[in-house]
C-alpha cells in the first residue's frame, strides 16, 4: 500500500510519502498549502509509476480518486466514497465562508477532472452507496455495468458491557453518572454538526439534565462550531476534543451511551458503524447509504436532515428512558455485526477474481 503520511511509519507492506501540501490535512490550512496539492498528486503518480514498473501487481486498487487519477494499470479498481458533484451540492446549500469557497473551487475545477480521469482509467468502480452509484452513472456517465456496490465494513470489538462504559468514562475523566452523547467526524458543512448544538440548546432550555456531549474531530468550520457553542452557553456541557489517536477514539466509543450522526450527505459512514459496534445507541439523520438500511425505532432513531427539534426529542427520550436506551444499544451491536469486514473482503475479492479472468 502507498499513501501520504509520515515516512517513519513505513514498513514492508506500507509506504508513506511525505506530503508537501494540505492534501491529507483535516483542519483548515493556508491557501499556499492548498495550492501545492497538484504537486503532491504528481509526486504520488510518479512514485506509483516507478513502483508498477519494478513490481508485478495483478490488481491495482485506488482508494482515493483525486490522488490516484494518473495511476495507470489495465486492471485498476477505484473506490468512490463520495463525489465532487455531491460535495458541491451540500456546500452550496450551507453558509459560505472562505474555507467552503476553497473547497468548492477545488471540487469544481480540479476534483471533477481528476474523478473523470480516474473513472476512465478504471476497469471497475466500487462505491458503498446506491446514491453515489447513481451520481457516477447519471452525472459522470459511467457505464452501470462498471459500478459495483460494496458496503463499508467494521472491525467488531469484544461486546461492551455497562461496567466497561463506566470504566471508560473514568479513564477519560468524564462523569460516570451522566450519559455521554458522542459524535465524531470531520468538521465540514455536510456533517451538519450545528444541528446537534441546536438540539442541545433546546434540551438546556427544557431543563433536561444528566448528560455530557463530546464532539471529536477537526476541520475548516471548527471555529464556527466552537463559537456557536459559546454563544449558546454550552461550553460547560459540550467538549471539543480535536482529532484523536485511534486508541483514544475507541475509548470514546466505549464510553459513549448515545452516538449522533447529523450528516446530510454520506456514502458509508464508518464512524456510525464503529459506534454501533461498541453498543452505542444511535440517533441518525435520514440519509442514503448505511442509515437507509436502519429500521427506525429498532436499529436506532432517525430524524430529517437539519431537524434539530426532532433530534432534541429523540435525545430527550433516550436520556429519560433507560429501557429504550438499553434496547437500542443491543440492537446497534446486532446491526453492526452485519457489516463485518470479512464480508466486505469477500465481495471485493469477487471483483478482483472477475478482473483476473477477463482479457
Amino acid at each position: 500500500m502507498v499513501s501520504f503520511g509520515n515516512p517513519k511509519y513505513s514498513n514492508s507492506d506500507v509506504i508513506f510519502l511525505p506530503p508537501s501540501s494540505s492534501i491529507i490535512s483535516r483542519s483548515n490550512r493556508q491557501l499556499s498549502a492548498d495550492l501545492l496539492i497538484p504537486l503532491d498528486i504528481i509526486k504520488f503518480s510518479r512514485f506509483a509509476k516507478r513502483l508498477l514498473k519494478t513490481e508485478k501487481f495483478d490488481i491495482v486498487h485506488v482508494e482515493e480518486p483525486y490522488v490516484g487519477a494518473f495511476v495507470i494499470h489495465d486492471k485498476k479498481v477505484t473506490t468512490f466514497h463520495d463525489t465532487s458533484y455531491g460535495d458541491i451540492k451540500t456546500l452550496l446549500r450551507n453558509e459560505k465562508n472562505f474555507a467552503s469557497l476553497k473547497r468548492i473551487g477545488f471540487y469544481f475545477f480540479l476534483g471533477f477532472l481528476l474523478e473523470l480521469i480516474c473513472l476512465f482509467s478504471s476497469a471497475r468502480v466500487i462505491t458503498p452507496s446506491r446514491q453515489i452509484a447513481r451520481e457516477l452513472v447519471k452525472f459522470y456517465k459511467t457505464p452501470p455495468e462498471k459500478v459495483r456496490i460494496i458496503r463499508s465494513g467494521v472491525n467488531l470489538p469484544v461486546m461492551v458491557t455497562p461496567t466497561d462504559k463506566k470504566e471508560a468514562k473514568k479513564k477519560l475523566n468524564l462523569p460516570t453518572g451522566k450519559l455521554l452523547i458522542l459524535t465524531a467526524s470531520q468538521h465540514i458543512p455536510r456533517k451538519r454538526i450545528d444541528t446537534l448544538l441546536k438540539a442541545i440548546l433546546i434540551l438546556q432550555r427544557r431543563g433536561v439534565q444528566g448528560y455530557q456531549v463530546v464532539i471529536c474531530g477537526d476541520g475548516p468550520i471548527k471555529p464556527l462550531l466552537v463559537n456557536m457553542s459559546k454563544a449558546f452557553g454550552l461550553s460547560g456541557i459540550v467538549k471539543f476534543t480535536g482529532w484523536l489517536p485511534r486508541n483514544e477514539l475507541e475509548l470514546h466509543y466505549k464510553a459513549a451511551d448515545i452516538f449522533v450522526l447529523t450528516s446530510e450527505y454520506e456514502a458509508g459512514p464508518i464512524a456510525l458503524l464503529e459506534a454501533m459496534s461498541f453498543g452505542d445507541a444511535v440517533v441518525c439523520s435520514k440519509i442514503e447509504g448505511i442509515p437507509s438500511l436502519m429500521c427506525d425505532g429498532i436499529d436506532g432513531l432517525l430524524f430529517p436532515v437539519g431537524d434539530y427539534v426532532s433530534l432534541s426529542k429523540h435525545l430527550e427520550t433516550l436520556i429519560r428512558n433507560a429501557t429504550m436506551l438499553r434496547e437500542l444499544s443491543i440492537s446497534a451491536r446486532r446491526f453492526a455485526e452485519k457489516f463485518d469486514w470479512r464480508s466486505v473482503a469477500r465481495d471485493t475479492v469477487l471483483v478482483y477474481n472477475w478482473l483476473m479472468h477477463t482479457e
